[in-house]
């Protein structure tokens, strides 16, 4: 897929019948904030596009597009590069990537503007962290994961854990995100979910266990990466939820 500004747009089609779609950017901001209020400003327009996209792909392979659930939901991984922060300043400028909405007034709806700005220098000089986010390293390169974002500061002089390492996880993460949403959405509307029988309750059981338990090769890094992301999604829950569901309706 071509992006008007991504350098990479990847469409991942999951067997379960959900797509996530994949954008890669290389972006410079003189602060936080002006990243925070491109953010908002970017996701509105990427889930338009995304929409069109995938209504376009389906219609060239002989499907209606037209019931197809729309794009809901964006979640960000920053790398972060090149910077000028130093010890807590670092910590807190990850916090603030990770959960950029603290910086922002949304109040307005789709004119997202920044708070003020001395907010951004309060928080730097208070060294603010997310109260429900989770930070991780693993005694080497910093993250920090919340539940709209993963930011991550690879150390060049350590072995740290790689993009792909973090998009792999969050495209998995996302994917059952999307799908356990799609089944409990049915229960609140008063439906029996109904699944294939080849991604029913047992398959998520098992989805849930494979994202869960530790492998033998799973370094310490990406064990607390793991660990979490999945705690600021609170997927392992959603997942249990839909599970019951599915196994109520398809004992």
């Amino acid at each position: 897929m071509q992006h008007p500004s991504a350098g990479l747009a990847q469409l991942h089609a999951f067997d379960c019948g959900v797509t996530v779609l994949y954008l890669e950017e290389s972006v410079e901001f003189d602060s936080v904030t002006e990243l925070a209020v491109w953010r908002y400003h970017s996701y509105a327009a990427d889930r338009v596009w995304a929409g069109k996209q995938l209504r376009e792909l389906l219609s060239q392979h002989g499907c209606d597009g037209s019931s197809m659930t729309p794009p809901e939901y964006v979640l960000s991984v920053y790398e972060l590069r090149d910077h000028g922060w130093e010890g807590s300043a670092l910590e807190t400028a990850l916090q603030l990537l990770a959960t950029p909405s603290v910086l922002v007034d949304r109040s307005g709806g789709s004119r997202v503007v920044p708070l003020g700005p001395g907010v951004e220098a309060a928080k730097f000089s208070e060294g603010w962290a997310h109260p429900e986010a989770f930070a991780f390293g693993g005694g080497v390169s910093e993250g920090v994961a919340a539940w709209s974002g993963v930011a991550y500061h690879p150390r060049p002089e350590e072995r740290a854990l790689t993009m792909s390492d973090i998009v792999a996880l969050e495209l998995d993460t996302q994917a059952l995100w999307a799908l356990s949403s799609h089944i409990l959405q049915m229960v609140e509307e008063g439906l029996d979910p109904v699944m294939p029988e080849a991604f029913g309750w047992r398959w998520l059981r098992g989805a849930l266990t494979r994202l869960t338990t530790a492998r033998p090769l799973e370094t310490a890094q990406h064990r607390v990466m793991r660990e979490a992301v999945l705690a600021t999604s609170e997927l392992p829950g959603r997942l249990r939820a839909a599970q019951e569901a599915l196994r109520d309706s398809n004992p």
